[in-house]
């Protein structure tokens, strides 16, 4: 998506200049390219109309039902919009310049639409208990959302495991997922902040494969293993003690138990454009990640491809060792409480986030060493914005401190997870 600043001249067709002031969010789209969209201010003065097009001024007047509005950057005004009030909207056709600041670009046809922001129920931010009603085993901008709600609110649901059981149902299964949730203000090039408050099992039992994937091992392991094909990976499940034992053990792991971690292996917004994922798959947009940190406490920072995030999220653990090497962790379902936030107007690459003790980046790619390489550098750049380092310092408390874990060898991508201590940071100036 393009993010380049744009300056407009806009002859709108208006009943009422006091109508046009106020908030807005702007959506400009070309043949061939992803809509642009910025919030919009528009203030008036008499006839005078002064304001703000994302991070470009804006300035203009009214004259009865006649707009003019300029907008600038750099004192460059690249493109000129012509258009008519249409209901609560205004929308019309114009010219903008495209490929450079004032003079370097052409102009091409553009059509652009004004809208009003949703506006937040009256009242403190909401808590919500919402039961779905679908799940969907892909990622897609094209699946309507199943509920709206705002920054500072709360949402109170439950999940489906990988294999699609909850306490009560089974389903065909794909990593089926909860959502989309609509987050009113979110716009492409904002940052969708996710804080799991509360990852609780629902239910007293997981289930969990029982053969290596080819990835974690050598072509002889995997060519030589004798795999039981009955073997029984059903774990019970005891909630109380926070342990999870086999339920039916063989003699030699009657004794083995696993600490319960309850965490959540997907969590995405939609992916960009048109693109659709299958509910196994983890990107840019986060996804089928499996971080065995995802869990309780966490703030999740994802990027926002298209209006409102279309958070989703599912396929719940009990607990998983690093890797996910059996292609299944201790398969559950949980139920989850979340708050959600935007950061407007800043993006990172891929998933972040952060717990108590740490901040951890994510580098999902193709391969284990392209995984290291993304992670590094989106941890990297965080410490530079946030800390106001530089690249030496950088290099510098990374090689003292950083930490990697490998959170996924078994889905279409490699997910490895840099990370700090926060303790390391304290001291920093």
């Amino acid at each position: 998506m393009r993010t380049a600043a744009i300056s407009i001249f806009v002859a709108v067709n208006l009943c009422s200049a006091a109508d046009f002031s106020g908030d807005w969010v702007a959506e400009v789209s070309a043949r061939g390219v992803e809509s642009q969209y910025a919030r919009v201010h528009i203030g008036i003065t008499g006839a005078t109309l002064a304001g703000t097009w994302n991070q470009s001024q804006l300035e203009g007047s009214a004259s009865g039902e006649h707009v003019s509005l300029m907008l600038t950057r750099s004192g460059s005004r690249i493109a000129i919009l012509t258009g008519a009030a249409s209901g609560n909207s205004l929308l019309g056709e114009g010219q903008m310049m495209t490929g450079g600041r004032g003079g370097g670009g052409q102009m091409e046809k553009v059509a652009w639409k004004l809208t009003r922001p949703a506006q937040r129920p009256a009242g403190a931010p909401r808590t919500i208990a919402f039961e779905p009603k679908e799940f969907h085993g892909y990622y897609a901008a094209s699946i309507p959302p199943a509920l709206h709600i705002f920054p500072g609110d709360t949402v109170s649901t439950r999940t489906y495991d990988g294999s699609g059981r909850d306490a009560d149902k089974r389903t065909p299964g794909g990593n089926l997922e909860n959502g989309p949730f609509y987050v009113e203000g979110a716009l492409p090039g904002d940052t969708l902040v996710v804080k799991l408050n509360k990852v609780r099992l629902d239910r007293d039992s997981a289930r969990q494969g029982s053969r290596i994937n080819g990835r974690a091992v050598t072509p002889a392991y995997q060519a030589s293993a004798d795999y039981e094909a009955t073997f029984d990976g059903e774990y019970k499940l005891d909630r109380a003690k926070g342990v999870a034992t086999l339920a039916h053990p063989t003699a030699r792991l009657k004794n083995f138990s696993v600490p319960i971690l309850p965490m959540i292996g997907c969590i995405a917004t939609a992916p960009p454009g048109e693109q659709s994922y299958r509910g196994t798959d983890l990107g840019p947009f986060g996804g089928n990640m499996d971080y065995n940190q995802m869990g309780e406490g966490v703030t999740l920072y994802l990027p926002v491809y298209h209006p409102g995030a279309l958070l989703a999220m599912g396929d719940a653990h009990a607990a998983m060792g690093d890797g996910e090497l059996t292609g299944s962790a201790l398969e559950t379902s949980v139920s989850v409480e979340f708050t959600v936030d935007i950061i407007p107007g800043i993006v990172s690459a891929g998933p972040r986030l952060e717990n108590a003790d740490y901040l951890m980046a994510m580098g999902i790619a193709g391969s284990v060493a392209d995984s290291i390489q993304v992670a590094t550098t989106q941890l990297a750049e965080w410490l530079k914005k946030d800390y106001k380092l530089s690249d030496s310092e950088v290099a510098l408390v990374l090689g003292a401190v950083a930490k990697y874990d490998i959170t996924e060898l078994v889905d279409p991508q490699f997910n490895v997870v840099a990370k700090v201590p926060k303790s390391a940071l304290k001291t920093l100036q």
